[in-house]
């Protein structure tokens, strides 16, 4: 996620100077054909291509608020994930656990909140299609890291350890059938954010707005300097450039933001918010040492 107050020029050039240079060839080829070979045939009437600039203008605004509402939609899912993580270690480790086992009791505990660390990494790494193994070894032991690494989805295999950790605790008493429903509850939670993740991820945003998109952004550039020709002669290159890359930016900007899990600068700040989460549940545990928050790099985080 870019968090600078200004964007990168470098960056803006080097997802836009292809396009650009493009549409100043269209429109420099133009120029050439009507004023040094009087092709005077090539002029086009502006009502047609401005009625088409409208068109495109609407298209553009309605496609790009669905792409934003994916991603705001995924932010809203790794926000509850925050959220359902700092309640469950709350609960947890408020929520009487003295028994005659009390020290094991609280080695469960602590068990648990790392794990629920480990699930924030795990999330990241597999929306990501990263190793999500490596992601949370730090944080399991290696009995549970050779359990969940049978599984394809490992962090649904880190809410199944959660579960079978909880009915441990109730088992043996240290958990009253009340405070296993409520913790039980916030892992539910948890395991339907994780869905509506790979809800996101796993549903491809529909082809016919984005190839269409742009396709009517190419033919709105192609046929603006013939319509422009007559009355600006040679400006219109540079005519065409700037109100062409009005359009391409904004039919760019819809692309980038429609998949949220693609680990670019303009995704959801997984390992950030990762991290928020490690240091909240290591610091609710009593932990002396505790990482410090992911900074942006370039401007940008990740």
């Amino acid at each position: 996620m870019i968090v600078r107050k200004y964007l990168s020029v470098r960056k803006i050039i080097q997802y836009t100077w292809s396009r650009v240079a493009v549409m100043a060839l269209i429109a420099a080829g133009v120029v050439v054909a009507h004023d040094g070979y009087g092709f005077t045939k090539l002029e086009l009437a502006w009502s047609p291509v401005s009625v088409l600039g409208i068109a495109l203008a609407i298209l553009l605004g309605f496609r790009n608020n669905n792409a934003y509402d994916r991603w705001w939609e995924a932010r809203r899912l790794w926000g509850a994930i925050v959220n359902d993580s700092r309640t469950v270690t709350r609960q947890v480790c408020s929520f009487p656990v003295e028994t005659a086992e009390s020290g094991s009791s609280a080695a469960a505990v602590r068990a648990f909140v790392r794990r629920q660390i480990a699930f924030a990494y795990a999330c990241a790494a597999h929306l990501r299609k990263q190793d999500a193994v490596a992601a949370v070894t730090p944080f399991l032991d290696d009995e549970e890291l050779a359990r969940i690494r049978a599984h394809s989805n490992i962090p649904n295999a880190i809410l199944h350890q959660q579960g079978q950790a909880l009915r441990a605790l109730r088992d043996r008493g240290a958990l009253g059938a009340f405070e296993h429903m409520q913790i039980d509850s916030r892992v539910t939670a948890l395991c339907d954010a994780l869905g509506g993740c790979e809800r996101i991820k796993n549903t491809v945003f529909p082809r016919q707005y984005s190839f269409y998109t742009t396709i009517f952004v190419w033919i709105f550039v192609a046929f603006l300097p013939f319509a422009l020709v007559k009355d600006l002669g040679v400006m219109v290159v540079p005519v065409t450039v700037i109100i062409g890359f009005i359009f391409i930016v904004l039919e760019r900007v819809g692309g980038f933001i429609e998949n949220p899990f693609e680990s670019t600068m303009n995704d959801i700040p997984m390992s950030a918010i990762s991290r928020t989460i490690e240091i909240n549940l290591l610091q609710a545990l009593g932990e002396p040492a505790v990482p410090a928050p992911q900074q942006p790099i370039d401007g940008v985080l990740m």
